[in-house]
């Protein structure tokens, strides 16, 4: 697909207080199916400042891992603590492949359904991300965070005009110039606003909204997913954080903030 100087697809996986989720193993299955691909590749774990054991299990990851790699390398961001805005743009950013995967560190999407994503990059899209929502058969979720979710993205729908169905899966893969709306962001511009805690936030809204206002072109697929538990998210709070900063979102879209 690619000479061996290039690198085709850049994995960016966020982390801030993970090792919990490492433990369990989350991440035994990306390096060995990687290494079976056609293409080169690179690794990207963008640290959020952890203050647990995350950045040595993952220098203790790195050093036993890299020496066996054929195809790819493992990079390790240690950044100051800024939220996963900041965290995913660094990784994202700092990625030299052609195309630029962002996945949640618990892998609720298997890194295998990349390659449901994968056909369309020869197809003019600058962004290709996972759907929760497309076949709902596919999705291991419980039920109130279903609906709160369904609630969110109709909210989201309503007052962007956006017409994804799920904007917040956390599998999404960018193009070069798909990469560039990072820089473009403005109600979560990490220069602007620093996170505490492990707010998520809905930053995929502002670049999907800048995507349309920029006429760039995004393709949603469905894939597999499957919740996994977390005492990190106040799904009452976090959510009406979510909401508020959607209004921003459509009011500095009004202002033309994002042409």
């Amino acid at each position: 697909m690619n000479s061996k100087s290039d690198i085709f697809l850049s994995v960016v996986i966020p982390s801030y207080n993970e090792a919990t989720n490492f433990k369990s193993g989350c991440l035994n299955d990306i390096l060995p199916y990687l290494e079976q691909q056609k293409y080169h590749y690179e690794l990207i774990f963008s640290d959020d400042g952890s203050t647990d054991e995350t950045i040595s299990l993952l220098k203790s990851f790195i050093s036993k891992n890299q020496p066996k790699l054929k195809y790819g390398t493992i990079t390790l961001l240690a950044n100051k603590h800024g939220g996963k805005t900041s965290a995913v743009k660094n990784g994202v950013k700092h990625a030299k492949g052609e195309w630029r995967l962002f996945t949640d560190f618990d892998q609720s999407t298997h890194i295998k359904e990349i390659e449901k994503l994968l056909p369309y990059t020869d197809k003019g899209y600058d962004i290709i991300f996972g759907s929760r929502k497309i076949n709902p058969k596919t999705v291991e979720a419980k039920w109130y965070r279903e609906f709160i979710g369904n609630t969110f993205n109709l909210i989201v729908r309503k007052i962007t005009d956006l017409k994804i169905k799920d904007t917040q899966c956390g599998f999404k893969l960018f193009s070069k110039k798909g990469a560039d709306l990072f820089d473009k962001l403005y109600v979560y511009d990490p220069k602007r606003v620093s996170e505490t805690g492990a707010f998520t936030g809905a930053f995929d809204v502002e670049l999907f909204v800048i995507a349309k206002v920029q006429n760039l072109k995004v393709k949603e697929v469905p894939i597999r997913w499957q919740h996994h538990d977390t005492n990190r998210v106040n799904i009452v709070k976090d959510s009406a954080r979510m909401f508020s900063d959607v209004i921003k979102i459509r009011r500095a879209k009004r202002k033309d903030l994002y042409k």
